[in-house]
């Protein structure tokens, strides 16, 4: 039986991914900062819950080493995350802080806890979200997107040192997702024009994002597949927008998206 280590699994895509996995005969570590908020996940069929709070380096350790006593890993999904959005002179000092200690320190920490692991079994997966805001520069994203271009350099960083060892890195890739993300800071503050029209073009001509199932789907496509791909859009509509991204020059695309936000004509 193959297992899954997840941050993060208490709502939105590391949920969705807990019950897919654990659908498909996987075991399942689920990892959250309050196993209270598991629901039906404490319910499931190979599904392990242990608490994990990735400010806490000491219980970082201790639940990675705990999981990789219990368990042959095969697949660390780095998940766990939330995001702040404002104009960049407004977003306080300690709320970036917060916001590293997350998104970036933890994350870390947890990865060079299973790194040694995967390096010795000669095999195994690392996945992390990353975002599109880490691609895609995003106003009033400044200290988010920064945190997520940080994730995917160390995903980058991480294919190169680990490709000699069998172990596969990779970054999902989230647009806008139907998620309860958490956003405990958005200032809009003369920006509210700017963010309606960002939202309009993150939807494509939808009426809502996509849901975190899609999302999940493609963590097992990216788990499973075998193949030696960093990065991995999680559902057609950031397939979409990656792909124009990735296949204008960065300065044509400047141009092209600031005219979209500030509602001038594309030239």
């Amino acid at each position: 039986m193959k297992t899954i280590f997840i941050t993060g699994a208490s709502s939105g895509i590391g949920r969705e991914a807990a019950q897919l996995f654990a659908a498909n005969g996987w075991q399942v570590v689920a990892t959250m900062r309050n196993t209270a908020k598991a629901g039906e996940l404490a319910e499931l069929q190979g599904v392990t819950l242990m608490a994990l709070d990735l400010t806490n380096p000491e219980q970082i350790r201790e639940t990675c080493q705990k999981a990789l006593e219990q368990f042959d890993i095969d697949v660390l999904f780095n998940n766990a995350g939330y995001g702040i959005m404002g104009p960049f002179e407004k977003l306080p000092e300690n709320e970036i802080r917060k916001l590293f200690d997350t998104d970036v320190i933890g994350t870390m920490l947890v990865t060079q806890q299973f790194v040694p692991h995967f390096k010795q079994r000669h095999g195994g997966v690392i996945l992390t979200t990353t975002s599109l805001a880490g691609i895609v520069a995003l106003p009033r994203d400044g200290a988010y997107g920064a945190a997520k271009r940080a994730q995917q350099g160390m995903v980058e960083s991480l294919y190169y040192e680990l490709k000699p060892f069998g172990v596969q890195v990779k970054a999902m890739i989230p647009g806008g997702t139907k998620t309860n993300f958490q956003t405990p800071v958005n200032i809009l503050d003369g920006y509210e024009d700017v963010a309606r029209r960002q939202r309009e073009y993150l939807l494509q001509g939808n009426s809502d994002f996509p849901e975190p199932a899609e999302a999940a789907q493609v963590v097992w496509t990216a788990a499973t597949d075998g193949e030696d791909r960093i990065n991995y859009p999680t559902d057609s509509v950031c397939q979409k927008l990656y792909d124009q991204y990735v296949s204008m020059n960065v300065e044509d695309f400047k141009r092209y998206f600031y005219g979209i936000i500030y509602g001038e004509k594309q030239g």
